[in-house]
């Protein structure tokens, strides 16, 4: 997936003439791949979960106390971050249909 991204930002920072095809296939790569992506994200959202449990239960602190607590961690951080990439990813999505749509409109002249 990474590569995905990585090829159309190249492509777009080298202002080439990228074709409908290539913005659809993109789309399709990126959308297969973002079901693993929030994968991911759940994982740590239960990591997070997790670490506001036992800080709960541990130290018998407020549920606040335990929330900031959670949000110090590096996991906190790395969820921040998953969350962060599946928007962009999201976003990289809906820029390549209509992209694809733009082109394709221009390809035939209208």
């Amino acid at each position: 997936m990474e590569s995905v991204m990585n090829k159309l930002n190249e492509m777009v920072a080298n202002k080439q003439v990228i074709s409908p095809m290539d913005w659809v296939d993109a789309s399709q790569y990126l959308n297969l791949f973002l079901s693993q992506e929030h994968d991911k994200l759940f994982e740590l959202q239960q990591k997070v979960a997790q670490i506001k449990v036992d800080y709960l239960n541990y130290d018998k602190c407020t549920v606040a106390k335990a929330k900031l607590l959670a949000e110090a961690t590096e996991e906190y951080k790395e969820m921040q971050r998953q969350k962060a990439k599946i928007g962009i990813i999201e976003e990289l999505i809906r820029i390549s249909k209509l992209q694809a749509r733009m082109k394709d409109t221009e390809f035939k002249g209208y």
